[in-house]
């Protein structure tokens, strides 16, 4: 008798062990949630307007032809300094202004082209030619450039107490600056700066 109410305990006992391990195979496992936000595109890569720059190249030619003169634009007998100016354009542009400095051991002394006539000029003058013929200046906003290369050939001359105060000679090392003002397409005025350096 013993021996069959011994044999029903432990049947029992395996029973529970059985449904419990049943149980704890059962749980539900954490997944993660999808998101509530739409799925992001990768971004289209930055294209650069059209009215950017794509290449700007200001070098010093030399110290040898006579262009014009401190006062305009003729001749005075004496060498003229010689640089070159190459400007790529995505679209159509106009030139409004140039500017060249020359800015060292606390000397200043500025040439600078105007396109239009009727705004004047503050500095000595720069002769620009526009791949050979020199550009007359006129009553338009600028001087007109296709897209595409421009290439401008400038001069300027060494100053002799220019306007009672400004005097410059070429010398070898000097760094010249230059500032392009022009206006875009649509309107917009946009500006170049950058150097070179006198090699005599």
């Amino acid at each position: 008798m013993r021996k069959i109410i011994w044999i029903f305990i432990f049947a029992a006992i395996l029973a529970t062990a059985g449904c419990s391990k049943k149980s704890t195979g059962n749980q539900p496992t954490n997944t993660p949630q999808p998101s509530t936000q739409p799925a992001q595109s990768p971004s289209a890569p930055q294209t650069q307007s059209a009215n950017v720059i794509s290449q700007l190249a200001f070098n010093w030619i030399d110290f040898k032809n006579d262009m014009l003169s401190p006062k305009g634009l003729t001749i005075d007998g004496k060498p003229d300094g010689h640089f070159h100016l190459t400007m790529a354009f995505a679209e159509a542009t106009k030139i409004k202004y140039i500017i060249m400095r020359y800015t060292e051991f606390g000397e200043h002394v500025q040439w600078a082209w105007e396109y239009n006539t009727t705004v004047p000029i503050v500095g000595s003058p720069i002769a620009v030619f526009n791949n050979g013929p020199l550009v007359s200046p006129g009553t338009d906003k600028g001087l007109a450039c296709p897209a595409g290369n421009t290439d401008l050939d400038l001069y300027i001359s060494e100053l002799n107490n220019e306007n009672g105060k400004d005097t410059f000679k070429f010398e070898n090392g000097q760094t010249i600056s230059i500032q392009i003002k022009y206006i875009t397409k649509s309107g917009e005025e946009k500006e170049l700066d950058s150097t070179t350096v006198v090699h005599l």
